[in-house]
This record gives structure tokens, C-alpha cells and sequence, in this order.
């Protein structure tokens, strides 16, 4: 039994990175979501480098024509005779499995991922195809970067599906033209991380997540780089705390003195320089301490809060 579960999660000359065969969709949920089961047991994918617009309510982001179309276009790409067919997904690393199946999880405890249905890579088809952008927010592809970012633009430049204005026309739309900068800038800050913060010792709030409990269980000091776009998100007692974590690795940044000079401005750096639209990805450095049994990063000082890492 044993080696068969092996057999199923390895690296193949075939694929770049860290794979896993013979999964089996359950459920297309829109075009970048999908339900699978491998082993018995049931995952949520949330495909990486790719955001195709909504089909359903219930978001922040609008519902377009564009999004019901990729979800319908999704379904019967996946649909096999009366169910659904079988796919490899693969990350964005070569790591091993078990710290992919662990770590390589987003916000919502999500795998994150590529998808590949008979040879075709799912992810690069939606964005060559015009059903998504090449997706930086939360970092460039290690592995397909340079084809991703080819595909985009010529899906750009012939104005396919989401580039071409009539798909949307007199419905809700995206503003492609805003949000590709602020996507980019986001995800140059995420390839500097990768070049040179977590080398220098920085950490990854999922794929370091056991170093962040290490530092917790000494109350130790860590620095982690972290994405601050949601701002302060709750004031109790005097404090602030901004959760900075996900549902797989829960992890929130602390300021026990909200009301004090340093307090004030260190919400006031976030809210302006960090939330929303702004900066996002941050480095923290400060003790990490246990709340809930979760670890949190305890700041006194606005110094504690860098844009990069080794502080110039």
C-alpha cells in the first residue's frame, strides 16, 4: 500500500517540478478552482499564475461575462462522460511531496498549484487562450515564468476573450490597466524576497511556517516577510493586530500598545504605506511569542517594519 502511495507523488522527467498523478477531479468550481481526491482524500486546488474573473457572487471582485464563460469553458474541459477526468498537478518547487502537500497551501488552505490534463498544461492554456492574465500578485512562476509572461502578451496583443472589451460590454468588468502595475509591483518585491531576503535568512510565512513555530516555541526573534495588503484588522484592548497568516498557517503580527507614539505610528505606516493598494509584502522582525497556541510577531517600533531585507 505504501508503495503505491509513493508511486503516485514524485518528480517526473516530464514535469519541471514536484508532481502528483492520477488525481481525479470531483468538482469544477470556475475556471482557476477545481475539487479532487487522490488517496481517499479530498483537496481544493487554487491554480497558480492564473485569476480568471468571477461566475459566481459573493467576493469583493465583480461577476463579468468573461468569468461564467471560463467556468463553462473549465467544465467541459475537465468533464469525462458522465463525471469528471483524471489530471497531474504539479508545484512550483521541486521540494518533496509531503512539505509541497503541507506548505504549498494558500489563504484558504487551498494546494497550490499547476494543473496538466493529457500533456497540456491547464494554467499556460488559460492564459494563452485570453481567459486569465499572467497572475503576479503573489509572485512570478519559478518554473514557467518566461513562457507565461510570453503567452500573456500575445493573448494581449490579439486581444483575446478578457482583452478584447466586447466580452464584457455593458456588463462589470476588471481594470486590467490599474491592476497589472500594482499586480507587478507586488510580485518584484516577492522575486527580490526570493533573490535575496530568504537567502539573507528572512521567512516565508507558508513555506518556512515550522521555522515561525520554532521561533514561537523559544520566543525567539524572527524576521518574516509577509503581506500586509489587508492593514490592521482588529483593536483589542489598547493593541492592534493584523493577520498575516492563512487558514493552513495561522500567523498575525501584534502590537500590544496601539495608543502609545510608537503605536500610532506603526498602524499609520501599514494603512498608508503597506494596505490596500500600497506596498503589500513587508519584512517583520520581532519576537515571536504564542497566542491561541498561533504564533504572533510582537512590534513595539515602526523600525521593526522594513521594505527590505538585510535593512540598508
Amino acid at each position: 500500500m505504501w508503495s503505491w502511495f509513493q508511486s503516485l507523488f514524485s518528480s517526473s522527467p516530464s514535469y519541471t517540478g514536484t508532481v502528483i498523478k492520477h488525481v481525479k477531479v470531483t468538482d469544477v468550481i470556475d475556471g482557476d478552482t477545481l475539487h479532487v481526491t487522490f488517496n481517499g482524500k479530498n483537496e481544493r486546488l487554487r491554480l497558480l499564475c492564473v485569476d480568471t474573473e468571477e461566475s459566481q457572487s459573493g467576493g469583493s471582485k465583480p461577476v463579468t461575462h468573461a468569468g461564467k464563460m471560463a467556468s463553462e469553458m473549465a467544465k467541459k474541459y475537465f468533464a469525462s462522460g458522465n463525471g469528471w477526468c483524471e489530471i497531474t498537478i504539479e508545484f512550483d518547487t521541486t521540494d518533496p511531496t509531503q512539505h509541497c502537500l503541507e506548505y504549498h497551501r494558500g489563504t484558504y488552505g487551498r494546494l497550490l498549484c499547476y494543473v496538466w490534463k493529457d500533456g497540456e498544461h491547464y494554467n499556460q492554456k488559460l492564459i494563452e487562450e485570453g481567459w486569465s492574465p499572467y497572475f503576479v500578485k503573489y509572485g512570478s512562476s519559478r518554473l514557467y515564468d518566461a513562457t507565461f509572461q510570453k503567452v500573456h502578451d500575445q493573448a494581449r496583443k490579439d486581444k483575446l476573450v478578457i482583452w478584447d472589451p466586447a466580452t464584457n460590454k455593458g456588463g462589470p468588468s476588471r481594470d486590467y490597466d490599474a491592476l497589472l502595475p500594482w499586480w507587478e509591483a507586488r510580485g518584484a518585491r516577492v522575486k527580490t524576497f526570493r533573490k535575496t531576503g530568504r537567502p539573507a535568512g528572512a521567512l516565508d510565512v507558508r513555506e518556512d511556517y515550522a521555522k515561525i513555530l520554532d521561533a514561537m516555541k523559544q520566543s525567539s526573534e524572527a524576521t518574516v516577510f509577509c503581506d500586509l495588503q489587508q492593514g490592521i484588522q482588529a483593536y483589542p484592548g489598547n493593541g492592534a493586530v493584523a493577520y498575516i497568516g492563512s487558514k493552513a498557517h495561522p500567523l498575525s503580527l501584534w502590537i500590544p500598545d496601539a495608543e502609545s507614539e510608537d503605536g500610532k505610528q506603526i498602524v499609520e505606516l501599514i494603512e498608508k504605506t503597506y494596505a490596500k493598494r500600497g506596498l503589500g509584502f513587508a519584512y517583520i522582525t520581532g519576537k515571536v511569542t504564542s497566542y491561541k497556541d498561533a504564533p504572533q510577531v510582537e512590534i513595539t517600533s515602526p523600525s521593526q517594519i522594513q521594505e527590505g531585507y538585510p535593512p540598508s
